[in-house]
């Protein structure tokens, strides 16, 4: 999308697929005009995941782990509690945090293959994914790393993304379109070719992992990745005990040390459990859709199989497994004597 020379008849179209004239109102071309001019991304379907459960080795370091980040966030509650007093309300919940912490070391599902998708005609850029993505995945609170950024691009640039603003204030905006960008959890990452130990993998369920603690700092997958998608901790990150998230993976959301690369994971922590990333969860529009490719009744096939989807870059050849889509136009009532309903 973003490199190259585009036709006129293709800007034309993505221009008006990507029309959003503003909160009740979402403007979407046909699927059929859209696939004369976009290559739907292909369906490649591998064995998918093998039979889940823990690995051993893995599940023991999580033991461990689990001790030592639960001693950290007593200490931190123990001052805490100094400075407010036992009976403060920040107290009581961050030695509650503490003591539910749990770091998992849950394997793929048996036979499954993750795939998310986003329906530009629905982003409003309300930014919502990237606050609950912060909070649900112990991101440091004193380093503003987020791993989604919202783009916002003029829509007369045809989603060309040389043109986006990560810093609006304001959204949604009438002449603008917003395309969130994270992790496209590639099939052929170029981030693990790259990597000289071995610290990041694709894992078979289709989630692209890190172990914080073989990665040495090199960031030599940040240059590889063509998405701009890893983010390095420059300083040791920090999350407030009153706000840690207890819920953890030690392939996901544990909290990380400094001078480390990380990522999203799909919340691995919850998808494995049988849920979704928190992005899908918050969205208020329900722009994020998100499944396993080896359902065919699973929502990520039913978008694939009525819209056709496409891919950021293609011109890589990651063969990413976070898809874009054009939905149908969705015009909510205006209130009496307006119009309403969709397609």
């Amino acid at each position: 999308m973003a490199g190259g020379r585009v036709d006129e008849t293709r800007r034309a179209l993505l221009r008006a697929a990507a029309v959003a004239a503003s909160t009740v109102a979402f403007v979407a071309v046909s699927r059929e005009q859209l696939l004369r001019v976009l290559k739907p991304a292909r369906l490649e379907l591998s064995a998918g995941a093998p039979e889940g459960g823990e690995d051993p080795e893995l599940a023991a370091r999580a033991r461990r782990k689990e001790e030592e980040v639960r001693e950290w966030c007593r200490r931190e509650a123990e001052e805490l509690c100094r400075q407010l007093g036992e009976d403060s309300d920040a107290c009581r919940e961050a030695r509650r945090r503490c003591e539910m912490i749990r770091v998992k070391a849950t394997g793929p599902r048996s036979g499954t293959k993750f795939a998310m998708a986003l329906d530009v005609n629905k982003c409003i850029g309300c930014r919502r994914c990237v606050y609950a993505c912060v909070m649900e995945n112990n991101q440091a609170r004193n380093l503003r790393i987020e791993w989604i950024t919202v783009l916002e691009i003029p829509r007369e640039a045809a989603l060309e993304i040389l043109h986006s603003n990560i810093y609006y204030e304001e959204a949604p905006k009438e002449d603008m379109v917003y395309v969130p960008v994270a992790c496209m959890q590639c099939d052929e990452p170029p981030c693990v070719y790259v990597c000289p130990v071995r610290a990041t993998w694709k894992e078979p369920d289709g989630i692209v992992v890190i172990d914080y603690d073989r990665c040495i700092g090199c960031r030599y997958c940040m240059t590889a990745c063509p998405y701009g998608a890893r983010r390095f901790n420059w300083a040791r990150p920090y999350v407030p005990p009153t706000e840690i998230n207890p819920n953890m993976h030690i392939l996901g959301n544990l909290p990380r040390q400094p001078h480390v690369v990380e990522k999203c994971t799909w919340c691995i922590q919850r998808t494995r459990d049988g849920g979704v990333p928190a992005c899908v969860e918050v969205c208020p529009v329900g722009a994020r859709v998100f499944g396993d490719l080896h359902d065919p009744e699973s929502p990520i096939r039913r978008v694939i199989r009525e819209y056709g989807v496409f891919v950021l870059k293609p011109e890589a050849g990651t063969k990413p497994t976070f898809f874009y889509f054009f939905g149908p136009r969705r015009t909510p009532p205006r209130g009496p004597g307006g119009e309403g309903g969709g397609e």
